[in-house]
């Protein structure tokens, strides 16, 4: 019996515990290593066992690829925790008789496979939501683990006062044992951990080298290689320092309360400012904060030299480390699809970080050797240097987070079920295949009846006057016969048939007509379009003709009839214009101008909304748009148009994939989307749009003065009676 999976707020209840153990666990131990290594060895070997631990990394993080590909997280994350707990074990054996190989040895695995276990945590946690619940949840997530961190701190400071520090190793041992457990419960609560990976998943599975490559991973390594440099250079110093200036009975004490203390304060900073922090600066600049309080802490300490000033560098750098860029980092890796997240996750968290620590302790072992009387200043310049370097690659970090939800997206859109056919880009050609010889058939059997002899007036008339007269006959067969004519129609008819448009009987075959000669005649008709005076029958299906055009000037008649009163001659101009793009990218559409109309269809409110009716309906030989297969109800027209309207400024897949999502009963996809949207929508469109998605309350606004209130009743109230009087008069027609 399959258990029903937990809601998201259980399961973040779940991840919470889960990552308060972990955080424990971590600052406990890190708090252990550098006290265990500084009261055995000389600070000055660091850089060398920090590039040996590095080594060590690659290999675990080779083993964990290859061992991704066989095992699910449930069962490869608890595994190695449960392995970190056994070499913790024979640490603590060999630290009475060998206490500085148990030394080196538990600095090789806190740094060497602890990097793992973090990001196997990450990952486990990763995969219980969606992008737009990551936002909501992984700032407390990570919030309980830098506040469990404190409890770490003094876990650590109150086992080395009272046993001292080598009793710190088997009390680490037991939390790995409780990481593990908590985590295989909250591994089980992802939906897919056990479906057997099938053909059609290896077939879709992208290869290692072209994930690394791409061009997200690239950004994100390049800055966190900078990034590590810096903190590599400041973490350095202050153990430097620590050991000129403290006695080695106070290291443990001191380290303690350090990574207590950056705790602490990590703790309140992502709880007064983590959420916030992502939504007003943005990625980029949440994730560089760490870089730019290194650089500025670096210039203090240049000015002011001494243990004081450099811990203070290092605690703001890894205050904001722990608060906010944690979390915007696993926002920015969320929209990956799991499978490729599962085969990348640990490299792109552990390579990058490995190789700044790699280029960082080269940097300081020369200094050392070479030039020690400027091993400070040294740092320093070079603190400030590579996080200036990190920032400049910042800037192309949201432009990536976008291009890293479109993919999301667009993997995702094969698992829409949209008429049997899972598969967009398939169910299209299927379509327009299909199409292709119904059209060709229809105009065939169509133009035979241009043969008619009703046709044929008195052999004195001349042919086009014959035609013209036909046209005008209100003889539905000999209008009929005029408009299926093989040849298309001369010049002098268009105005004859345009009208046409309004008689019921006959519209279909005017379209037909007027799409044969749309783009000869595209002036007419524009002008027929953007007339006010033509009747609204005559604007709506207007609109449907220029579909099969392919030019810029019909783009630009299209983009006028998006001023046009009635909704529906609006919503057809925007289908048009959108089929046009498709068919022709090279067209140019102001951005600006769509985004205006945008603004205007969404400033009529609800009420004008849900009185949108669609009069015509779709022929067999009319191009379908991504957003029929939703006009459900009247208020999904209204957001049917705006997002045709989108697709037509903004990466048009990605949004017709983003629609769907939202139709869907995967929260999964749905939180996807609203994500992708939050960020490629400029905020001007984006908070108007997001009370019609359900998502959020209509914000409060200042109070508008009652002249333009009574402004916007009168035209709503009046669009409102418009649709009204137009649904009436086609019930009578019918």
């Amino acid at each position: 019996m399959v258990l029903p999976r937990p809601d998201a707020r259980s399961r973040a209840t779940l991840a919470m515990i889960c990552s308060g153990v972990v955080g424990a666990q971590y600052v406990a131990a890190v708090a252990t290593r550098d006290a265990l290594f500084l009261t055995t060895m000389d600070a000055a070997m660091r850089p060398a066992m920090v590039t040996l631990a590095g080594g060590v990394s690659i290999l675990v993080l080779a083993l964990n690829w290859r061992l991704m590909k066989h095992l699910s997280p449930a069962v490869l994350v608890p595994g190695a925790f449960a392995l970190s707990a056994v070499l913790l074990a024979l640490d603590w054996a060999l630290v009475s008789p060998f206490p500085g190989l148990a030394a080196r040895a538990f600095f090789l695995q806190t740094n060497g496979l602890g990097p793992v276990l973090g990001s196997g945590f990450w990952l486990v946690v990763s995969e219980q939501f969606d992008p737009r619940s990551a936002r909501k949840y992984l700032g407390r997530i990570a919030a309980g683990n830098t506040i469990s961190g404190l409890s770490g701190a003094l876990l650590a400071a109150r086992v080395a006062d009272v046993f001292g520090i080598n009793a710190m190793l088997p009390v680490l041992a037991v939390l790995n044992v409780v990481c593990g457990w908590q985590l295989r419960r909250l591994a089980l609560c992802a939906a897919d951990d056990h479906r057997e990976t099938t053909a059609e998943d290896e077939v879709r599975r992208s290869s290692f080298g072209e994930l690394v490559a791409a061009p997200y991973i690239r950004i994100l390594a390049a800055f966190v290689v900078l990034g590590t440099m810096s903190s590599a250079f400041v973490e350095h110093l202050v153990n430097v320092k620590a050991q000129e200036t403290l006695a080695p009975g106070v290291l443990p004490t001191f380290f303690s309360i350090y990574y207590g203390s950056v705790g602490l304060l990590a703790f309140a900073l992502q709880t007064g400012l983590g959420l916030l922090a992502v939504d007003k600066l943005g990625l980029a600049l949440t994730m560089t904060s760490p870089w730019v309080a290194f650089a500025a802490g670096g210039l203090g300490a240049l000015f002011l030299p001494g243990l004081a000033a450099i811990t203070a560098a290092y605690g703001a750098g890894s205050v904001l480390y722990e608060s906010l860029y944690r979390k915007a980092y696993e926002i920015f890796l969320n929209p990956v699809p799991k499978r490729e997240k599962r085969s990348i996750k640990a490299v792109v968290d552990i390579a990058p970080n490995r190789l700044g620590v790699a280029i960082g302790s080269g940097v300081i072992g020369l200094l050392t050797v070479w030039w020690p009387e400027r091993l400070y200043s040294g740092l320093l310049f070079a603190t400030i240097g590579c996080s200036g370097l990190a920032f400049v690659v910042a800037r192309h970090l949201n432009h990536a987070y976008i291009h890293s939800l479109e993919r999301n997206l667009l993997a995702r859109a094969v698992e829409l079920d949209l008429s049997d056919v899972e598969d967009l880009t398939t169910r299209t050609v299927m379509l327009r295949t299909l199409r292709g010889p119904r059209g060709d058939s229809g105009r065939q059997e169509r133009g035979s009846r241009a043969v008619l002899p009703a046709v044929v007036g008195p052999s004195s008339i001349d042919p086009e006057v014959a035609e013209i007269l036909a046209l005008r006959s209100r003889d539905r067969e000999r209008i009929v016969a005029v408009l299926h004519q093989e040849e298309g129609m001369p010049a002098v008819l268009v105005p004859h048939v345009i009208p046409l448009l309004a008689w019921e009987p006959v519209a279909d075959d005017a379209v037909y007509a007027l799409r044969k000669v749309a783009e000869e005649r595209i002036g007419e008709l524009i002008d027929a379009l953007i007339d006010p005076n033509q009747p609204f029958a005559v604007r709506r299906r207007l609109a449907r003709v220029f579909s099969v055009c392919v030019s810029q000037r019909a783009a630009d008649g299209l983009v006028l009839g998006l001023e046009d009163q009635r909704f529906e001659v609006r919503f057809q101009c925007g289908r048009s214009l959108a089929t046009i793009v498709e068919k022709n990218p090279r067209i140019r559409i102001d951005s600006d101008v769509i985004y205006a109309v945008v603004l205007r269809e969404m400033a009529v409110g609800r009420p004008v909304w849900e009185s949108h009716r669609l009069l015509d309906r779709l022929d067999d030989l009319e191009e379908r748009s991504f957003v029929d297969e939703f006009l459900k109800d009247r208020t999904s027209q209204g957001l049917a148009h705006v997002f045709t309207l989108l697709s037509l400024v903004l990466p048009s897949p990605p949004i017709q994939v983003a629609y769907r999502g939202l139709h869907t009963d995967d929260p999964g996809l749905r939180g996807t989307a609203l994500e992708y949207l939050d960020s490629v929508l400029p905020p001007n469109i984006r908070g108007p749009l997001w009370p019609f998605l359900g998502e959020h309350p209509v914000p409060s606004r200042p109070k508008r003065p009652s002249e333009a209130v009574l402004a916007d009743l009168m035209r709503s109230n009046k669009e409102i009676l418009t649709n009204l009087d137009a649904l009436r008069r086609s019930g009578s027609q019918t």
